[in-house]
């Protein structure tokens, strides 16, 4: 027990410097949030629907926000994709171009940003993932890309519960 009371002091103390933990959503008004289709400035086709169905499904789980129409949403998440690449780590033999990926990695890059009801923004982040695949154990570039998506919708719903 000799660890509470300092636990305590130190809640308390950082409590009174103005330090907050979260975004404070609930505490602006934000219950409910709209999500827009997902853009996509890149050449890599349905990426958006991919990451757009992701989200529909985690926001509310793991947010602790509903989904809602934009007519009476709280606010609105606006999602972009920036970029997406395919990196080749490993070639299966030697430097030929034409040669099998054994590695590879797939990178994607998206801004977020959160809109209230009056058009200010809430909360706007660049999020950055990478996944990597290797052929010889069954993995491949559709896995990653699969894994990709999952990893960003995780990282923005986590940005939307805390200052990450």
């Amino acid at each position: 027990m000799h660890g509470t009371p300092r636990s305590l002091l130190l809640v308390l103390l950082l409590g009174g410097c103005g330090y907050t933990v979260g975004t404070g959503l609930h505490e602006r008004g934000v219950h409910t949030v709209s999500l827009e289709v997902v853009g996509n400035d890149t050449y890599r086709q349905r990426l958006e629907v991919e990451l757009g169905s992701v989200l529909a499904r985690e926001l509310p789980v793991s947010a602790d926000l509903e989904l809602a129409d934009r007519g009476r949403a709280d606010a609105v998440l606006r999602v972009m994709i920036t970029n997406a690449d395919e990196n080749t780590l490993v070639t299966g033999n030697g430097e030929r171009v034409t040669a099998p990926v054994l590695e590879g990695a797939f990178e994607g890059r998206v801004t977020m940003r959160l809109v209230g009801r009056a058009g200010n923004v809430l909360l706007e982040r660049r999020i950055l993932d990478r996944t990597e695949f290797r052929s010889p154990i069954g993995e491949n570039l559709t896995s990653a890309r699969l894994e990709l998506v999952e990893d960003l919708a995780r990282k923005i719903v986590l940005a939307l519960g805390s200052d990450f």
